[in-house]
């Protein structure tokens, strides 16, 4: 639980530093910045707000509890955690694309749990294609709902190497990791969350083209399954 925790705030952390720096040098200009620093502090507000959400929905999960369910807008949520990492994709020179379906219903869901989800596809993502330089590094995400099966899927696509078939089968693996620097919780937690939510998390190799897609699917509040956090 600690490894899993100290991954999943990284990022919110990373963004509080940041802001508070931004925020200082705005107040050391001549004449001070005062809007951008106004700015800047509720950022850094914000952040720590969602560091604080990101450990409690971390215990619940770790505990067994029942997560804080509601209605979540999958586009809209996708879409505040795409807002969120841009700096960073930007910083990584990767050319950030998303194509989310229209009047996609909502799910029944803990919407930061499954933004942390998001999140973690995005960064993983970005990583993949740090070495790519003879192409452009690509990231798609997309949303589409298949009615039939009574669900909605989320996929993240990259342009870097892909993945051999000796870590296909490992992907999900506690404590399993290609990074140097990686601890191996990230997709493991990705999955017990989507597990969670009555769903499928899973990654294949791009058919037509270099990179990785990592998809997950959600059923729809009302369909087999319910959406809910029961296992």
């Amino acid at each position: 639980m600690t490894a899993s925790i100290a991954h999943e705030v990284n990022q919110p952390l990373t963004s509080l530093v940041t802001n508070a720096s931004t925020c200082l040098r705005m107040l050391a200009a001549d004449p001070p910045n005062l809007e951008l620093a106004r700015t800047t502090a509720q950022r850094t507000i914000r952040d720590a707000n969602r560091a604080s959400e990101v450990i409690a929905r971390l215990r619940a999960m770790f505990v067994r509890k029942e997560g804080v369910l509601e209605a979540v807008d999958l586009n809209g949520a996708a879409a505040e955690v795409l807002a969120l990492s841009s700096g960073e994709l930007q910083r990584a020179r990767v050319d950030l694309r998303s194509d989310f379906a229209s009047d996609l219903p909502n799910i029944r869901g803990d919407r930061i749990q499954l933004q942390q989800v998001v999140l973690n596809l995005v960064l993983n993502a970005r990583d993949a294609m740090l070495a790519v330089d003879e192409r452009p590094r690509s990231l798609v995400v997309t949303t589409r709902l298949d009615d039939e099966a009574g669900q909605i899927l989320l996929t993240v696509r990259d342009a870097g190497s892909g993945i051999t078939p000796d870590r296909l089968d490992r992907l999900f693996d506690t404590f399993f990791t290609t990074k140097s620097e990686g601890m191996g919780v990230g997709l493991s937690i990705s999955r017990s969350i989507i597990q969670s939510h009555g769903g499928r998390l899973w990654a294949a190799n791009n058919d037509d083209g270099p990179g990785a897609t990592f998809s997950f699917s959600i059923p729809l509040a009302g369909a087999d399954g319910e959406g809910t956090h029961d296992d």
